[in-house]
């Protein structure tokens, strides 16, 4: 668990469907994400599988980890912050309640997420990518001190089944 000024950052739990529902199906914060919006029957799925994760391996040697962020005087879940780890490098993603959104707890959630990663998990490179028309995103990498590294015009995915073409923004931060 890692605490900043307003949030509790800690692993994704059951109780904390109800929250993430109110964001994780909301088409508008997840309108530049592949992977979200989810029905209430993925959130509790996904929750689950984000669970049994946690508890089938060691948290030292987890490659996939899934935090929220808690406000730390209401107790409620905000938005979640993935840490995927490769060897010494990580990549970041995000998603969050857009009642909450232009207060600045993104940008504290993730800069104690890349301080965790460096400073424990002995993390040397973080990466983040998103929509060139994500700007919120963007600006979050921006002022957690990461650098765009490079512009992939017309990258292609998948979301919810259907390929989409869009330009992806990547952007990285190095603890050397």
């Amino acid at each position: 668990m890692l605490t900043t000024k307003r949030l509790i950052i800690r692993p994704i739990e059951k109780l904390d469907y109800d929250d993430i529902c109110e964001y994780g199906s909301d088409e508008e914060p997840s309108q530049y994400m592949l992977y979200w919006p989810k029905s209430k029957e993925e959130v509790e799925k996904y929750i689950d599988n984000c669970i049994d994760k946690i508890k089938s391996t060691n948290l030292s040697e987890l490659i996939w980890r899934e935090y929220v962020m808690e406000l730390r005087d209401e107790g409620k879940v905000i938005g979640n912050i993935s840490l995927q780890t490769r060897g010494n490098e990580a990549e970041l993603g995000w998603i969050s309640n857009k009642r909450y959104w232009n207060k600045g707890y993104m940008t504290e959630a993730v800069n104690a997420i890349i301080d965790y990663a460096f400073n424990m998990l002995g993390i040397k490179r973080i990466f983040a990518t998103c929509n060139d028309k994500n700007i919120a995103s963007f600006k979050v990498m921006e002022k957690s001190k990461m650098v765009k590294i490079r512009t992939d015009i017309n990258h292609k995915s998948y979301r919810r089944g259907v390929e989409v073409t869009y330009n992806r923004l990547i952007y990285c931060i190095e603890n050397m």
